[in-house]
């Protein structure tokens, strides 16, 4: 199995499911109907291969993502969702460290990319075999 980062975007398209009445163009909408498809059937079809590296920055984005950000979901079901990975053995869960935190914000000052990112990938770099994100700096 290899091991792999999953980047919070996807985790949020395949857990958000869009809405029609929320975009104000249908081509948008389809737009962003696909990404939810292809991010779930992820899913379904990839990630059950993968041995999944995830910070506890990561964990708690994904929280803030599904309940506060865009389409919400309801709090109680993004809690619900967090405490599944967290009982997931296939995700290995990672802290973060001061120096981890210094190193981001020097990458971050450094590369313009935000902070959070790096939080996301710097503690797990050297073990993560590949990354499946939407962001092209990755």
């Amino acid at each position: 199995m290899s091991l792999a980062l999953v980047d919070t975007e996807i985790w949020s398209f395949a857990k958000k499911k869009p809405e029609r009445r929320r975009f104000r163009s249908k081509a948008y909408f389809e737009r962003f109907l696909k990404m939810h498809e292809a991010a779930s059937s992820f899913f379904v079809n990839e990630f059950p291969k993968l041995t999944v590296l995830m910070t506890l920055h990561q964990l708690s984005e994904i929280f803030h993502v599904l309940a506060f950000r865009g389409a919400r979901l309801h709090v109680e079901q993004a809690k619900e969702i967090v405490k599944a990975i967290l009982t997931d053995e296939s995700i290995i869960k990672v802290p973060v460290s001061q120096s981890d935190l210094e190193a981001a914000i020097d990458e971050s000052l450094d590369s313009g990319i935000h902070v959070w990112d790096f939080l996301c990938f710097l503690p797990i770099k050297d073990e993560v075999e590949i990354v499946y994100s939407c962001d092209k700096h990755f």
